[in-house]
């Protein structure tokens, strides 16, 4: 979670980044590019440099904003910083509304900055002021993911290595719909066809052992594998830690991208698919909506909404419930229909560099949205109430 400030106007101004609310992974920072990294340093010391920030913005969960945020806010840098004189919260959820606690707190800021039209709804039917709110759009690094200069990651299927590969990242919980995808990839397929799940997970707050995990699922749709007289599908777990700057490898190695989540805030590991020009089977609800369309992805259907099981979010929140017979049959047409799912990775690809590049971001809504703050903060200063 960062904190970044313009101390003069955007137009030959001056950026900083100050860590606060969480500390630092020196593994994931370890990790990232070369030239990521020599960015960050750059920016971080910018930051503490001492001043008075005229644009702070705040990129976390709202219960860290503010002196009373959790996490011990005195101790850490705090977001806003004292004396900001314009302060920017960036957030998103991924049920149909926003946790009520988070509510007062967004308002409380000048604006709050969202990822997608679909939070735009969510925020506003939660209470958040429509006036304060601004679609900016996530960010996918396309140089990094860029599959015409990485090799594909070797994940050493053996003779299996010639199959259709599969690729699902996420961490390990039920929004994720993990159990969706497992079922869907049993019920679809047998050890006869060409083809390989392979499953970049981790834990949280999940436990570890997710062969037995697997397993387990499978168990509960061995009749359906069993009954057509033959073995189940071909998968591999990756549970291991893997540095940032190798995330594009494991893009390149796959054949397709399928993640039939609940709810996403955004989809981090959706546009980096795309960036790296694989055909994205996804959930068509909530964040990802922005960027997922028939053109250039395989939008899931989902069958309606359920209500969040207990524990895994605040009652009476609402989800998706994604399809799993459509999620079958896209997965068996990518399988059957290789040159056209090839052809919506290549427009994913494009989609992703007019769109949702850094470039185009900044240039499109950061910098634009920055100026108007800036000139806004200026006329204030020099209205002839102040003078």
């Amino acid at each position: 979670m960062w904190q970044m400030g313009a101390v003069e106007p955007p137009c030959g101004g001056k950026f900083g980044l100050r860590q606060f609310a969480e500390h630092q992974s020196r593994e994931f920072v370890d990790g990232l590019p070369e030239g990521t990294t020599s960015v960050l340093q750059r920016l971080l010391a910018n930051g503490k440099q001492p001043g008075i920030w005229d644009v702070a913005i705040c990129h976390s969960t709202p219960d860290v904003w503010h002196p009373d945020g959790a996490f011990g806010w005195g101790s850490v840098q705090p977001c806003p910083p004292r004396g900001a004189t314009f302060s920017i919260g960036r957030t998103m959820y991924e049920t149909d509304r926003l946790p009520a606690a988070w509510v007062p707190r967004i308002s409380a800021m000048d604006e709050v900055w969202v990822p997608s039209h679909f939070a735009v709804d969510q925020f506003v039917a939660s209470g958040v002021p429509r006036e304060k709110i601004v679609v900016v759009p996530e960010v996918v690094d396309t140089e990094l993911f860029d599959p015409s200069i990485h090799e594909p990651w070797d994940l050493c299927l053996g003779d299996d290595a010639g199959h259709f590969k599969f690729l699902s990242v996420f961490k390990w919980e039920k929004r994720k719909g993990w159990d969706v995808l497992l079922r869907a990839y049993f019920e679809e397929f047998t050890q006869d066809d060409p083809v390989v799940l392979v499953v970049k997970t981790q834990s949280f707050h999940s436990g570890g052992d997710f062969q037995s995990k697997v397993k387990a699922a499978f168990a509960g749709f061995e009749k359906t594998a069993a009954g057509r007289g033959s073995k189940p599908p071909r998968y591999k777990l990756l549970a291991q830690d893997l540095a940032g700057r190798d995330l594009p490898r494991l893009y390149r190695a796959a054949d397709a991208f399928v993640l039939p989540s609940r709810g996403e805030g955004w989809g981090r590991p959706h546009v980096e698919a795309m960036s790296m020009g694989l055909p994205v089977i996804a959930t068509n609800w909530s964040g990802s909506t922005e960027f997922l369309s028939d053109d250039c992805a395989l939008p899931l259907r989902i069958d309606g909404l359920e209500e969040v099981e207990e524990g895994q979010g605040p009652p009476g929140h609402r989800w998706a419930v994604p399809s799993l017979s459509h999620l079958r049959q896209l997965m068996r047409w990518s399988v059957d229909h290789r040159e056209e799912a090839r052809a919506k990775g290549v427009a994913a690809r494009q989609r992703m560099v007019m769109r949702f590049s850094p470039e185009a971001i900044a240039e499109g809504h950061v910098l634009p949205l920055l100026r108007r703050v800036m000139k806004r903060q200026s006329s204030k200063r020099h209205s002839p109430e102040e003078l």
